[in-house]
């Protein structure tokens, strides 16, 4: 099916493409035809335009170039008391003699240390408070 467009283009139209969305969207041939430029872009709606200038204008949804916003890394408190109890377990366990490579890999979570030739790790886990 022939159209020719409001700038005085001529466009072939698939009759098949029109029949199925008559049949399956219960559209007229005019409102097919309609579609068919909108999804081609060949003609625009004035309300596409005017409602695509105010989405750019607020900024909201996808953008068109596929950019995302750089994301900040989390700032972490330090937790004083977990680091506390990570010194005081790594105090006791390096004054037993059979202890040795003692140390601390991670200041609020982890101490590893070789005990009578084995080599051990200790994790330091906090819970989260119960939801009400």
């Amino acid at each position: 099916m022939k159209h020719v467009s409001a700038d005085g283009r001529t466009v072939n139209i698939p009759e098949r493409y029109v029949e199925v969305n008559m049949k399956n969207l219960g559209l007229t041939r005019a409102e097919c035809v309609e579609m068919y430029l909108s999804d081609e872009g060949i003609e625009v709606a004035p309300e596409v335009v005017e409602l695509t200038a105010k989405a750019k204008e607020a900024g909201t949804g996808a953008k068109a170039t596929g950019e995302r916003k750089t994301r900040k890394a989390p700032v972490r408190k330090p937790d004083e008391v977990k680091r506390g109890i990570i010194d005081g377990l790594a105090t006791f366990i390096n004054d037993d003699d059979k202890v040795s490579n003692c140390l601390i890999t991670n200041i609020e979570r982890m101490i590893s240390f070789e005990y009578a030739g084995d080599k051990y790790e200790i994790t330091l886990t906090k819970k989260r408070p119960a939801k009400k």
